[in-house]
């Protein structure tokens, strides 16, 4: 009877988990679409802050200060290339607000399924590198001015003028991308050391079946020895009969 129940509930327990582990499995098909998408989002990032998209932005100005002579229109130019820089900020959190509520949506949904504890970290907020940007531009606007009108009209002025503005616009751009690409290494870490663990948990889950298995092989066996005793004690018992059998049967001597 021990042996009957002990194979039955080996079974399903085996069933049970090879079942949970094909349905975790099964996930793995909907993180790595959503993976992918991630990846696709931060490249957009990654394309909007990176160094030739900001020289693209720049271009206009650079070009302008180029022109020889006074430069009337050099204000215009100067304000719509921050307006630029500005736009280019809003979309950077724009693509930054769908990260986050698309892994925000994965995590809820992987820890009802899973029981998963995954938190979705507060988003970086690029309003604060506006206001620097803005900083930047009220900074140099002072160049610009009919005092300097002359200077403005030297080529090595503006060169300076257009690589100071760079290097200041370069360093905003490179912390919004440092801080966007740590926020998501933070969340996407934290999935990973789940699904690892999970699996870890699956592994430790089979081991302890199929010691129960080998455990279970190990009562075979000893049912196995048992009967063999219980034949051997058959046959002695019969064999003791017939000798009291005998015994009794013999005349008593005289």
């Amino acid at each position: 009877g021990l042996h009957g129940k002990n194979s039955t509930v080996i079974r399903q327990m085996r069933l049970r988990i090879e079942q949970e582990h094909a349905e975790f499995d099964g996930s793995g098909a909907r993180i790595h679409a959503v993976r992918s998408i991630h990846l696709k989002m931060l490249r957009e990032v990654f394309q909007l802050l990176g160094t030739p998209s900001l020289k693209a932005e720049l271009t206009a100005l650079n070009t302008a200060l180029r022109q020889p002579g006074i430069k009337f229109g050099i204000k215009k130019a100067y304000a719509q290339t921050f307006d630029r820089l500005r736009d280019v900020m809003l979309q950077v959190r724009t693509v930054n607000d769908e990260i986050h509520s698309m892994l925000h949506g994965t995590f809820v949904q992987l820890n009802a399924e899973f029981g998963f504890s995954l938190q979705t970290p507060k988003p970086t907020d690029p309003a604060l590198h506006i206001r620097d940007l803005d900083s930047v531009e009220r900074g140099h606007v002072q160049y610009l001015a009919l005092g300097n009108a002359i200077r403005l009209a030297q080529p090595e002025f503006a060169d300076r003028l257009v690589r100071a503005l760079a290097t200041r616009v370069r360093s905003i751009f490179e912390s919004v991308l440092a801080e966007i690409e740590m926020w998501n290494k933070s969340a996407m870490a934290q999935l990973d050391v789940q699904l690892r663990e999970r699996r870890r948990n699956f592994d430790r889950r089979i081991e302890a079946i199929e010691r129960i298995q080998q455990a279970a092989g190990g009562l075979d066996e000893r049912i196995s020895e048992i009967g063999l005793q219980e034949s051997a004690l058959i046959q002695l018992e019969t064999r003791l009969t017939e000798l009291v059998a005998q015994f009794v049967s013999e005349p008593a001597p005289s």
